[in-house]
């Protein structure tokens, strides 16, 4: 009987890597924050706290990622980056899963680069804003503004789009733009110039260059090209057999081991996740296994599968604590500096340089290593059980709001409002928290009331309210009055403590009291003669807008100078 035990259990231990591959997620279903320049945050979908963002973050279905003075990147799958400027605010609607390949993103507010160099899929990425959703054809470059309130425009530098809202859907071609205002298009779709680039562009260029930069001699698999830069650049490769080529990370100390300079984060879809602090650790802790040999220190052997962290755990009374699982499914053990990849004894000992072990209360520490027991004090654990479950808790839920230069970001920059912080939630309001978000997801604010039974030829549930091609309801002339009242809970939070969201109230009010005033006649008998926009009796009025209507040379950006120097262009339209 203890011979048929021991067969199964090696049988479960061969057969992890395969279940792994069975859970709901597939290797783009958690995105990761790639680069981060200034001040930038993230919320989770089940929290209302503001965390700063950092390089390497998992960002899961259902977050927001919003910059304030920075700038942000955002590597989504193979050959696909999302960059965000300042002052830019982006919710994570959808992120693809076993069974559904779409990626939703709603743009609030600011400008959005998307760049896209391998899509499987036409319309498996959407973006929308209050005017307009934009659905990709083709590989290429994209651009997106959006000034809340006012206007959204789109430049296809290459590629391309469709764009639907309320007035009907159009194609938008390369070096192409498009402006949209609460669901109708100004004009038909026109061409411009790039042949002026702010700063944003410039940024987004550079990034470009550096992540296709094809290296001469590559040992990383077909869908984990993307990373091979940066392996390069912090480590060195090495023939080992049975294996092939491993990677090699340079400058690492002798205390280090996998998944110990960094942190756990919990992830609805996918449970707990490491969060390497390692500039290079988001490939080498969410794909591939950890080894060790005394002539090389720990090596990565490259695998295709993600997974949020490949360790086994140990949950005792005070205690928790992991392991980096080896290549053959088992925790792996070093004794008197030999590695042993098929440990296969019941109990692991305390002892082994490859565990890792933590205070219970610490699993959320923000610097593990900080906290982790020295070796000496794991001993006195002796001999420990180890599982491949992942702790059940969730990570605790707190309504926090701390100064910027803190590990969380104070989002708003009114003078008059002061930071605050509450203690945590008991379980019932917790709870009521995750269903009004949950409930949010699915009422995504509709850009018009009339339009129902939306199909746009994708299997998903969050595509509710959003126009398509295929159903679109020409020449409609209702405005939209549930686009303010149908944002989520969580949008409604942030537009209370928010000073632009209060300034967009006070100037909506203004410019509505002030719609008999002579520059709104002016403006009014401006919008008549355009027979695209005629129906559009909107209370913006800035002479900016129409000064670049009446002259078809418009800035991509309503922050932009007036003034420029003789080496800074705009993008101008033919």
């Amino acid at each position: 009987m203890r011979k048929h035990a021991v067969i199964i259990a090696l049988l479960l231990f061969s057969l992890a890597p395969l279940m792994a591959q069975e859970a709901d997620y597939t290797n783009s279903s958690i995105a990761r924050v790639s680069y981060v320049k200034g001040n930038s945050y993230i919320q989770r979908s089940s929290d209302l706290a503001y965390e700063e963002g950092v390089v390497n973050m998992p960002v899961g279905e259902g977050d927001r990622i919003g910059t304030t003075e920075g700038r942000v990147e955002i590597y989504l799958r193979k050959g696909i980056y999302i960059r965000l400027d300042n002052e830019t605010k982006v919710d994570f609607m959808n992120l693809p899963k076993r069974g559904d390949d779409l990626t939703q993103l709603r743009l609030w507010s600011g400008h959005m680069y998307l760049s896209v160099d391998f899509l499987q899929r036409e319309k498996s990425i959407e973006i929308h804003s209050s005017d307009v959703s934009v659905y990709i054809l083709d590989e290429g470059l994209y651009r997106i503004n959006v000034r809340p309130g006012q206007d959204t425009e789109i430049f296809v530098f290459q590629g391309l789009a469709e764009a639907s809202g309320a007035s009907g859907s159009v194609l938008i071609k390369e070096a192409q733009m498009l402006e949209a205002i609460e669901g109708q298009f100004t004009s038909n779709p026109m061409r411009f110039y790039a042949t002026s680039e702010d700063n944003f562009d410039i940024w987004s260029e550079y990034r470009d260059s550096l992540l296709r930069k094809r290296l001469a001699q590559t040992y990383l698999p077909d869908e984990l090209s993307d990373f091979e830069h940066e392996l390069q650049a912090y480590g060195h490769w090495r023939y080992v057999p049975p294996y092939g080529r491993v990677w090699v990370p340079a400058s690492i100390g002798a205390s280090w081991r996998p998944y110990y300079d960094g942190r756990w984060i919990w992830i609805p879809a996918c449970g707990w996740t490491w969060l390497p602090y390692e500039s290079w650790g988001w490939v080498t802790f969410h794909f591939g296994r950890w080894h060790w040999h005394i002539n090389l220190g720990w090596y990565w052997i490259p695998t295709t599968v993600w997974g949020p962290g490949w360790v086994s755990w140990y949950w005792g009374h005070d205690y928790c604590g992991w392991a980096p699982v080896s290549y053959y499914g088992y925790p792996g053990v070093i004794i008197n500096n030999v590695y042993y990849g098929r440990y296969t004894s019941h109990t692991y000992p305390a002892y082994s340089h490859a565990l890792t072990v933590i205070r219970k209360d610490q699993l959320q520490a923000r610097r593990v290593s900080r906290v982790a027991l020295s070796q000496s004090s794991a001993k006195s654990l002796g001999k420990i059980q180890l599982t491949k479950n992942a702790p059940i808790a969730a990570a605790q839920t707190r309504l926090s709001i701390e100064k910027l230069k803190g590990n969380k970001v104070f989002l708003h920059k009114s003078e008059n409002a002061t930071p605050y912080q509450v203690s945590p939630r008991n379980k019932t309001i917790e709870k009521q928290s995750r269903e009004s978000v949950e409930k949010a997801k699915t009422r995504i604010q509709k850009i018009s009331p009339n339009t129902s039974s939306i199909n746009t030829n994708t299997p998903t549930k969050n595509k509710v309210g959003y126009p398509s091609s295929n159903e679109i309801r020409k020449g409609s002339e209702a405005k939209e009055t549930q686009t303010r009242s149908l944002r989520s809970s969580v949008s409604r939070f942030y537009d209370s403590i928010s000073k632009e969201g209060t300034k967009r109230s006070i100037n909506s009010r203004a410019s509505k009291s002030s719609s008999e005033s002579p520059s709104s006649n002016r403006m009014k008998s401006r919008s008549s003669s355009k027979p695209k926009s005629s129906s559009i009796k909107s209370p913006k009025t800035s002479s900016s807008r129409s000064t670049s209507r009446k002259s078809l040379s418009r800035s991509k950006s309503s922050s932009k100078p007036k003034s420029r120097s003789s080496g800074s262009r705009t993008k101008k339209k033919k």
